[in-house]
């Protein structure tokens, strides 16, 4: 598991006694001004030894490709879904700044960024987040996806809400690790709230029961905290069950951030994603 990794550079976790927070580096970044999935702060993590999200999404036909959004739009100078475009197309485009200005580098696909894993033997870690909105995954998806990621695969999560992409894609890649996000189980995922104790006390239930064999449970940040409040802690019901636990995506600014870690702390909560990992951490080491 991911918690036996040495962790000695800069953001790569929050300490506080003798238990320590693993940062995950959201889309790659090591800075909230960074673009997303940027190659410079790919080797900035790498050379660090970091834990590092991507998105994934696939092309027409059946490329992995590190974006978000099913669209081109916003990470790249394309237009239109991603699931109609082929790859040599992408490889054209540039993708975009933070504000929309055009880069001069093209969007990065998964291959190029399980190659570049597999030149540092230190404690660089990948998660793969599945942005595939019920897309069904073909032979050559299949294919690409097992010939990129197993020969590195005791180096990468695989997580996403839908449950059984997860299981497919894990098996292709035997010694990964599976996880499962269940936000998309709130009954409004657009507006979270957990009413009262009997709706956090099912909402556990669900999530141990949507991804019965998963290694991390990815949960948002207000459901932990809204949990809490109820008197239920979601963190220590899933190391219970022999899970462990990242909570999203938390940054510096976010109002009652301070509360919030000290509670992650309390309850032990083990890995913490955040677009900002190194002022997190300057961040935390003043407070502490």
């Amino acid at each position: 598991m991911t918690a036996e990794r040495s962790m000695t550079g800069p953001g790569l976790k929050l300490c506080h006694g003798d238990h320590a927070i693993r940062l995950k580096w959201h889309k790659l970044r090591h800075a909230s001004q960074v673009p997303a999935h940027d190659r410079e702060s790919l080797a900035q993590g790498l050379a660090a030894g970091a834990l590092m999200e991507v998105d994934l999404q696939l092309t027409a036909d059946d490329h992995w490709v590190c974006l978000h959004d099913a669209t081109l739009d916003a990470e790249t100078t394309g237009t239109g879904p991603v699931a109609a475009a082929l790859r040599k197309a992408i490889e054209r485009l540039r993708q975009r700044d933070q504000a929309g200005a055009p880069l001069t580098t093209p969007p990065l696909f998964l291959d190029e960024l399980l190659d570049r894993l597999s030149h540092h033997a230190n404690g660089a870690r990948l998660q793969l987040d599945l942005k595939l909105d019920g897309r069904s995954i073909e032979g050559l998806a299949r294919a690409r996806f097992g010939a990129a990621v197993a020969p590195q695969a005791a180096r990468v999560d695989i997580g996403a809400h839908d449950w059984q992409a997860v299981v497919e894609l894990a098996s292709l890649a035997p010694g990964s690790s599976a996880g499962f996000d269940p936000f998309e189980l709130i009954a409004n995922p657009d507006a979270p709230r957990l009413a009262d104790r009997a709706a956090a006390e099912a909402f556990a239930r669900a999530m141990l029961a949507a991804a019965p064999d998963a290694k991390m449970l990815y949960l948002y940040h207000g459901l932990i905290s809204e949990a809490a409040g109820l008197g239920v802690d979601l963190v220590g019901i899933a190391h219970g069950r022999g899970r462990e636990v990242d909570c999203w995506t938390v940054d510096p600014g976010l109002d009652g951030l301070e509360p919030l870690i000290r509670h992650l702390f309390a309850v032990g909560c083990d890995q913490l994603t955040t677009n900002a990992p190194l002022a997190l951490e300057a961040w935390w080491q003043r407070c502490s």
